[in-house]
Parts: C-alpha cells; sequence; structure tokens
C-alpha cells in the first residue's frame, strides 16, 4: 500500500510510530545530489535549498525504487509529487492521497515554523496552497483522503501490527 501526503501530514511521525510497518520513503536522496550527512537532522531545512543539484533521473529512479520494495507488504508513505503519481498511476500502481482542508492553511504554516523548515519552503507550500489543493483534489486516484486541521495522517490511517 501507498500513502501519498501532502507535506506536513505526518509521513515521518507515521512511520515512526510503527517502524516493522511503514516506511518513510524520503524523496530527496533520490531528487537531489545530496551532502554525506543529509539527515543528520538535515532534511527538513535541506528542503527547497535552491544549491541542491537534482538528478537527471528524477522522478523515475524514485518510482523504480518504489517498486524494488512495494511488494515486502508495508505501508509506504511518498509525498505527494504530482510527477511520481502521474508515473505511479501509468504503471498501474495504486495510492491514497492524503491532503489537509484548505481551511488549515495557517495551521500547516505553523507546522512548518515547528519543524524549522526554511522560508523559501514556506513560499513554496503556503504561497501554492490553493495550487497544490488544486492538483491534489483533481487527482483521478480513486482513494482521497482530506485531513482535517487538527489530525495527522495517524488518526486517518489504521496500521495493522
Amino acid at each position: 500500500m501507498i500513502i501519498a501526503a501532502h507535506a506536513g501530514c505526518g509521513k515521518t511521525t507515521l512511520a515512526a510510530m510503527h517502524p516493522d510497518n511503514v516506511i518513510d520513503f524520503v524523496d530527496m536522496p533520490y531528487k537531489y545530489y545530496l551532502d554525506d550527512d543529509f539527515g543528520e537532522g538535515k532534511s527538513e531545512g535541506a528542503k527547497t535549498n535552491f544549491g541542491n543539484v537534482m538528478r537527471e533521473d528524477w522522478p523515475w529512479n524514485y518510482v523504480r525504487a518504489i517498486k524494488e520494495v512495494l511488494g515486502d507488504g508495508k505501508v509506504i508513505v511518498i509525498p505527494s509529487d504530482f510527477r511520481v503519481l502521474l508515473l505511479l498511476r501509468g504503471e498501474g500502481i495504486p495510492y491514497t492521497l492524503c491532503y489537509p482542508v484548505r481551511e488549515a492553511k495557517e495551521i500547516y504554516r505553523q507546522r512548518y515554523i515547528d519543524r524549522s523548515n526554511v522560508e523559501e519552503f514556506l513560499d513554496i507550500f503556503i504561497g501554492g496552497w490553493d495550487s497544490f489543493l488544486d492538483l491534489l483534489e483533481s487527482d483521478p486516484s480513486s482513494n482521497h483522503i482530506v485531513i482535517q486541521p487538527h489530525q495527522f495522517l495517524a488518526d486517518v490511517i489504521e496500521i495493522k501490527n
């Protein structure tokens, strides 16, 4: 099962709560050439770093990696990047799409600040809030979960241990 969730919905927390059953499939190492110390408390601050150099094989390399772990019975949580979702749909790979209600914009702004996202991240995800939600709402996936303002993935996704 693949859960594609918008930024700030609780992908990392869900995986931490269920380490034996959920994989937080971070896309940054597939999307960019990163320093060797990426992930050592730097992942949120590194997002939207304009100095990151994008990999030539993004997003195909990420989808290929998802497919490699898909059959192990674990829930895979990924960002809701429209390019990745387009490739998954093209390969007939189902996913559940999770995103916040529009009214939660200021709550998500604070979540991003609290987790140390940089100003550029806020500019993209809060500045483009309605555009992102328009895209997610129009996604042809049959499984959509709209997360209420004070909910997280852990509140709306049941993980069997």
